[in-house]
């Protein structure tokens, strides 16, 4: 299934509980478990388009909610208003809690050098596009050929 990009959010930071991640974990916890989602089951983990921006790729909506953190933890789960809560599926939360098992030991400039290598799909959009979409199959294709 696909969901909102907030709900995926909430899932980490549900899991993160006492620890608190900030906004640039958050984008980027978010964007590997969509990476994740593609490779292994061919489809957008959530609606939204992922940008290239200066600090890798972000998801515009979801930044816009946690831009009042400024680089401070993220506190609270985030309100979804328009959407209503959303019940994620076994598969969906498998991927979530298991990107933040392996990922939750970086911060956040290290999860954004880890998706400005040479490269990535952040890479090849930011150098042709910056701030454009970062086309879901380019997403896709760099984690099945780096992770699966």
């Amino acid at each position: 299934m696909v969901y909102s990009v907030i709900t995926i959010a909430n899932k980490f930071i549900d899991l993160a509980k006492n620890e608190n991640l900030t906004n640039m974990q958050l984008q980027k916890m978010v964007y590997i478990a969509h990476g994740f989602n593609l490779a292994l089951r061919g489809t957008k983990l959530y609606y939204e388009d992922t940008r290239a921006w200066n600090f890798g790729p972000v998801v515009p909506e979801l930044y816009e909610k946690l831009q009042i953190y400024g680089s401070n933890k993220v506190t609270d789960k985030i309100s979804i208003s328009n959407v209503g809560e959303e019940e994620l599926d076994d598969y969906s939360s498998e991927i979530i809690n298991a990107v933040y098992d392996n990922y939750k030991k970086y911060n956040g400039i290290q999860l954004s050098n880890l998706t400005h290598q040479a490269n990535t799909p952040w890479s090849k959009s930011w150098k042709n596009n910056k701030y454009g979409v970062i086309p879901a199959d380019d997403i896709c294709e760099f984690y099945k050929n780096n992770y699966t």
